[in-house]
């Protein structure tokens, strides 16, 4: 009987209570506050600040407006910079229902739609928030609702973020499911942060570290400390590179930022598949792994590479150098080098560079020494410097076969495999196309040949070579056998043997993926008469039935 007593005082006593919060929101007009809310918002921000219909929930100890916006920068939009489905404000209730006084402790927004752009200067339209000249003084009325700026909690649940710049260029980034959590806001301290969500394109981002206090000036050079991760991010979507520029892959980041608002030190691994390099490059097909250390000047917008560390494999590359941004526009100054790098490893890998090997040939062994400089704007970059390969294979590539006027004339051969002793150029590969000077090289079975060339954008091939044939194997064989064509051929064969000995000119067209090679008939017979551009017809029958090529 005692305990029934004591559970029908319980339930009129919470009736009670049920009942004074029902006539509480009933005679508080919540909404009669909006006016000052706004006005403190706007005051703070340096931005107009507009609240939809307040409603007072005291069991959650919330103000909620069922509809937010925060103007954008005037330079930047008309349009809102952030926009919200419902705002829920913490307010100290005690003070609210006995006293009339508004303290806000918080911030809850749901929902919100928020645009960032970034102008061709480089300045964002948020970085004006809150900056000196925007605000206003509170005052005596406005000063107890977030006294001295500073809130307990701020927090954005389910948000959408996008990016673009102004002038607009390309497709803006919308990243989705955004979550963020900060605690003690303030614009005069550091506060700790959180912030995740779903990047444009597949992936996820997170985001832990500390900001503040809030830059007076410029909101965007605020002093951070965070650490960042990208999981699943493709590169283009995500925004972390131009698609102009020819790159693209899925990459899983790790880095820590640390910026005083002056300058930011980045250091932070990368791990990308299916990479992509250069326009006419395919998807890699082995993963590659950077290291990286950069140091950017935030208001120059400029930077240095201290390390980039590039690793496929056991291959490894180095990159230094400097870069500049201008507008939508950055130029790089790097050093790429690679003094010895096992070319098994790249491989899988030399596709992303836009690297085409003849159809059904395949590079194995040996190695690859680079020291090259890039340079130019990103989307069109000019790579030059010295190339060479050592004791390397094209597996599947007969060239003896393709040099098949010479191989009938010499009986040279190299086999159904191309074995490079050494292949050493300078490349200079710009937008245009691929140029290679001096270019050196030294096969098994064949000899020596000199020379320069280009590859067109579209792989077309433009080669001249001057091809010296062993003395030993089957160039040795080539040797007797033009040797005994000098007595057959009488004072045309002796021409023809001296010449020989200088080198045969070669001409080599067709594309990457199929070259032809041709031995210069112009070239070879000029050398064997002095001042004559032709050749007298009895060589000229002798040398077209000698050189058949396909």
């Amino acid at each position: 009987m005692k305990n029934k007593r004591i559970g029908i005082i319980l339930a009129v006593v919470a009736a009670a209570v049920l009942l004074g919060l029902v006539v509480v929101q009933h005679f508080l007009h919540a909404d009669t506050y909006r006016g000052r809310i706004e006005a403190t918002l706007s005051d703070s921000l340096g931005r107009p600040v507009q609240l939809g219909h307040l409603s007072l929930s005291l069991l959650s100890g919330n103000l909620v407006a069922d509809a937010a916006s925060i103007g954008d920068d005037p330079a930047f939009s008309a349009e809102p910079f952030l926009k919200a489905k419902e705002v829920r404000i913490g307010v100290e209730t005690g003070a609210l229902v006995f006293h009339h006084e508004i303290h806000i402790t918080g911030f809850t927004i749901d929902q919100p739609e928020i645009t960032l752009v970034r102008r061709e200067d480089g300045a964002w339209n948020y970085s004006s928030i809150g900056g000196e000249g925007k605000r206003k003084a509170p005052t005596a009325e406005t000063n107890n609702l977030i006294p001295n700026l500073t809130v307990a909690k701020l927090d954005i649940e389910d948000g959408t973020l996008t990016m673009g710049t102004l002038p607009a260029q390309g497709q803006a980034r919308v990243y989705s499911a955004l979550n963020v959590s900060v605690q003690n806001f303030s614009f005069a301290s550091a506060f700790p942060f959180k912030v995740t969500g779903k990047l444009p394109a597949g992936g996820s981002l997170e985001i832990n570290g500390k900001a503040g206090p809030i830059n007076q000036t410029d909101a965007s050079l605020t002093p951070l400390t965070a650490q960042i991760s990208l999981k699943h991010a493709d590169l283009v979507g995500a925004g972390l590179v131009e698609a102009a520029q020819g790159v693209a892959g899925v990459a899983d980041l790790d880095a820590k930022i640390v910026s005083d608002g002056t300058a930011a030190q980045v250091d932070g691994t990368l791990h990308a598949t299916q990479l992509k390099l250069a326009k006419n490059g395919s998807p890699s097909e082995q993963p590659v792994d950077l290291d990286f250390s950069v140091n950017q000047n935030l208001q120059a917008l400029s930077g240095t590479v201290n390390k980039a560390d590039m690793h496929v494999g056991k291959a490894a590359l180095a990159v230094t150098g400097t870069y500049t941004t201008s507008g939508n526009t950055t130029t790089v100054q790097l050093k790429v080098s690679g003094p010895g790098v096992p070319i098994d490893d790249l491989v899988a890998f030399l596709p992303s560079l836009g690297v085409q090997l003849p159809a059904g040939s395949r590079l194995q062994g040996g190695t690859l020494a680079i020291a090259l400089d890039v340079t130019g704007p990103v989307a069109a970059l000019v790579i030059s410097g010295p190339v060479k390969v050592a004791n390397s294979q094209l597996a599947g590539f007969d060239l003896g076969s393709k040099l098949s006027s010479i191989q009938s004339l010499t009986g040279a051969k190299t086999g159904s495999n191309t074995t490079v002793q050494v292949l050493s150029t300078d490349l200079h590969d710009a937008p245009d196309g691929i140029r290679t000077d001096n270019l050196q090289a030294v096969v098994t079975g064949l000899g020596s040949a000199t020379g320069s060339g280009t590859v067109s954008p579209g792989g077309a091939l433009n080669y001249h070579l001057l091809v010296k044939l062993d003395a030993t194997g089957g160039g040795g064989v080539a040797a007797q056998g033009i040797s005994l064509l000098s007595g057959a051929l009488g004072s045309a064969g002796s021409a023809l043997s001296a010449t020989t000995k200088n080198g045969i000119p070669v001409t080599i067209a067709g594309t990457t993926a199929n070259p032809t090679f041709t031995p210069d008939m112009g070239k070879m017979v000029s050398g064997m008469v002095p001042g004559k551009s032709q050749a007298p017809s009895s060589v000229g029958k002798a040398l077209g039935g000698l050189f058949k090529h396909k």
